[in-house]
């Protein structure tokens, strides 16, 4: 017996949950095109530092850059895994677009995995890594928070 779909509402997506799929595609797209750019000048990059510091066994010398030569050692993992992250949280917002509540836990998923590899890979970062880590764990976290606050509306 075939149910009758006419009278079935279809479900709309809340400008506020829209608005911040948007932003998020825009982060997406940064933050794959930024991955690839930092994975690609690696080289370019870690020539500069060892110009200015004297090689990056030096930063280790000053408390403030501690840990910050195990960060540039795993720099290009870190790169790949950030790049992959962002892809990770593209399928989470498209799948959030559509109105799917999995999309939120695989959003989460790609959000706090280039965390866990930061500190699974390079462990203490010192101040100034630590104060990295933590500012980018800020809009993670907040958007985290807002699509949480939509999840009402997903199916």
């Amino acid at each position: 017996m075939e149910q009758n779909t006419l009278n079935e509402v279809p479900q709309t997506r809340p400008t506020f949950l829209t608005v911040l799929c948007i932003l998020s595609y825009v982060g997406v797209a940064i933050a794959v095109i930024s991955g690839i750019y930092n994975y690609i000048t690696f080289n370019a990059n870690m020539a500069m530092i060892e110009n200015l510091t004297g090689g990056i066994e030096n930063l280790e010398e000053n408390p403030l850059f501690a840990g910050m030569s195990d960060l540039l050692k795993h720099g290009r993992t870190l790169y790949i895994v950030n790049i992959f992250a962002a892809l990770i949280c593209l399928v989470g917002v498209l799948q959030m677009w559509k109105m799917k509540k999995t999309g939120y836990y695989i959003y989460i998923v790609g959000e706090i995995a280039p965390a866990i590899a930061s500190f699974t890979l390079v462990g203490s970062v010192g101040i100034l890594g630590t104060a990295a880590i933590i500012g980018g764990l800020i809009f993670p976290i907040l958007f985290i928070v807002l699509y949480g606050l939509n999840l009402k509306h997903m199916s």
